[in-house]
């Protein structure tokens, strides 16, 4: 039996609401709390490949996703006229809004038996060995078993257990984002390239898609917030395929429009853990985005959590076991996607072979067992 009865979920995003799920469907009483309000689920989209639906479909969480879904299960190069220049089939996975996403997550965390508090925090930890003593922004006290920072790139939990020199840095790439209609003949992740940029596309729903376009620069970049829609279409005037123009006639507003700088963070090992406190998701490895597998991999994260949390035996043996399994697969993931977005800020066109030669290996590598 394991000694881990009641745990503390810092953050409900995707790795969170996750965790909270599958923890309380292994029947361990589980409570998140969330500093953002529950409205607050945005975003374009997302690419949920196909190792992270293996393990939806381990807790019985593919169905609702497919639901909302698109499948994807190609890999298409283009020119930016549209051309396309070569075609690799992938293992099936699907894209899918974040706020459908965000949806049947913590849906499914609820019904479960999970509690999630929405507009709270944690103020301070106090790890007394045999449990952890947590102080909420809303003046609660309580304890638990294990606590989990699953509170993103930015990790709280993360600067609180670990300290400073854990913090997320910014990786050379900045990321514009926004969602659009999707064409019938929409197969798989595309991508469009130009003069050593590129434009990739991914399919979110039956009608829907979202593009992303990636900008290099050694500081983070500040965009005017007000001008963001016009900014982004000077970014895609050289792009005459239909799919990018028909996107970009469709962007009206800087409302349509996300933009933010990349920082990326992974934990060394050999633990993510520090007494009864772990991390997992963006706040144990947030990646570049090239392989668009953060969300997966934080899912994955949560199901082998859970795997772990209810097996028999201590607290410790649990969060060590965690590790053991996580951290050789996640590191190999994190610095492929890492290493492709060296060789696009160094010699994007000379390196577009190589680039797309990793990426298709660590799409197999992904079908290993997790």
């Amino acid at each position: 039996m394991s000694d881990v009865k009641r745990v503390l979920i810092v953050g409900a995003g995707i790795g969170g609401a996750m965790a909270a799920y599958s923890l309380a469907r292994a029947g361990i009483s589980t409570h998140g709390v969330e500093i953002a309000p529950r409205s607050s689920a945005a975003g374009t989209g997302i690419c949920l490949l196909h190792n992270t639906m293996r393990a939806m479909h381990q807790v019985e969480l593919a169905e609702p996703c497919l639901e909302y879904g698109q499948q994807i299960d190609h890999f298409r190069q283009f020119d930016a006229m549209g051309n396309q220049i070569s075609e690799n089939p992938t293992p099936p996975g699907i894209g899918i809004k974040r706020p459908d996403l965000a949806h049947v997550l913590e849906s499914a965390a609820v019904e479960a038996g999970a509690k999630i508090e929405y507009n709270t925090t944690v103020t301070e930890l106090e790890d007394l060995g045999d449990r952890v003593k947590v102080s909420f922004s809303n003046g609660n006290v309580a304890e638990y078993d294990v606590v989990v920072g699953a509170d993103g790139v930015y990790s709280k939990i993360r600067h609180k257990v670990f300290g400073v020199k854990y913090d997320a840095e910014f990786v050379g790439q900045s990321c514009w984002r926004f969602s659009a209609p999707r064409l019938p003949e929409h197969d798989g992740f595309w991508l469009f390239r130009h003069k050593g940029a590129g434009v990739g596309a991914i399919p979110t729903s039956k009608d829907g898609c979202y593009l992303f376009i990636l900008e290099n620069s050694d500081k983070p970049l500040n965009m005017p917030p007000d001008k963001l829609d016009l900014l982004l279409k000077e970014r895609l005037a050289a792009y005459t395929a239909p799919l990018i123009r028909q996107a970009v006639e469709q962007l009206t507003s800087p409302k349509q429009v996300l933009f933010r700088p990349f920082d990326a963070r992974l934990m060394p090992g050999p633990w993510w853990h520090k007494g009864r406190v772990v991390l997992m998701g963006d706040a144990a490895h947030a990646p570049t985005p090239q392989l668009t597998s953060g969300g997966g991999m934080a899912i994955e994260d949560a199901v082998v959590l859970a795997e772990c949390l209810a097996a028999p035996g201590t607290a410790a043996q649990a969060l060590e076991a965690y590790s053991n399994r996580r951290i050789p697969r996640v590191k190999r993931v994190w610095e492929a996607s890492f290493q492709i977005s060296r060789w696009e800020r160094e010699d994007p066109v000379g390196n577009a072979q190589r680039t797309a030669a990793l990426l298709l290996d660590t799409y197999r590598f992904l079908g290993e067992p997790m």
